[in-house]
């Protein structure tokens, strides 16, 4: 079978290519093990798992993980997996699509620089993307305590940030099946505002419908809610708060 390569742009091309990432089996063979805090993570599906590399770039080091797939489990795709085109190809193909998909739509997401896959790119395949500035998520912040922890003030503005995440994504009828808190990865602002990161969006697609964002909007709600239920009532509030802010031609309605 025949490995394909796509790039992001041609200066990426170059920068991978320095760096000796230039087809799928580099991508196989190059990167190390990430964080201890995030290697369960890294390696928990069968078949798969992510590796950390720095590149030497023209201004220094650029962190960036490779996404690994070698294998699959099942090959029967369920309706729903049709439906949204999820589970035909290889998980890399899947988040490049997705991110490429959100980050057209203004999302900040961890940016896809390239694609190396074989064949039809049903099974092997492996995703390069570059590192998101922050270090830790908001699960990672519920569970240190660091999020119980914050200021008032803080705290709301890190709250309303991420409800306007997936009130956008909703408004602009985008379904991510991945929106959970170990995939929102905040950013703090000088202004004192927050700029949400987000990661593995290998399960975002358009044309979502009410029950798809009512569905994702509850996986995501119930971590926080389970674990504090104050912040689960602030997030709804403030999700409520910001569907309203859209664009009144959305056809779908709040999921909270």
């Amino acid at each position: 079978m025949t490995d394909h390569a796509q790039f992001a742009s041609p200066e990426i091309e170059q920068l991978l290519r320095s760096n000796g990432l230039a087809t799928l089996e580099d991508a196989f063979r190059l990167g190390e093990a990430v964080a201890s805090q995030h290697r369960r993570r890294a390696t928990r599906h069968a078949n798969k798992c992510v590796v950390r590399l720095e590149l030497n770039g023209p201004t220094g080091a650029l962190p960036v993980y490779i996404k690994r797939q070698w294998s699959r489990e099942r090959w029967l795709p369920r309706p729903t997996d049709l439906r949204h085109r999820i589970n035909l190809l290889c998980s890399p193909m899947h988040e490049w699509r997705g991110l490429v998909m959100l980050e057209k739509a203004g999302f900040h997401v961890s940016r896809p620089l390239a694609l190396f896959y074989r064949g039809w790119g049903l099974v092997r395949g492996a995703i390069i993307t570059q590192a998101v500035p922050p270090n830790v998520s908001m699960a990672d912040l519920l569970l240190s305590g660091d999020l119980g922890a914050m200021e008032s003030p803080r705290l709301h503005s890190l709250v309303t940030a991420a409800a306007r995440v997936a009130a956008r994504l909703h408004q602009s009828q985008l379904s991510w099946r991945s929106m959970k808190a170990k995939h929102f990865y905040p950013e703090e602002l000088p202004n004192g505002k927050w700029r949400i990161w987000l990661i593995d969006c290998e399960g975002a697609y358009r044309n979502a419908t009410q029950r798809d964002c009512e569905r994702e909007w509850n996986v995501f709600l119930r971590y926080f809610a389970t674990h504090t239920p104050s912040l689960g009532r602030q997030l709804t509030l403030a999700y409520r708060s910001e569907f309203q802010r859209g664009s009144p031609a959305c056809e779908l309605k709040p999921a909270a």
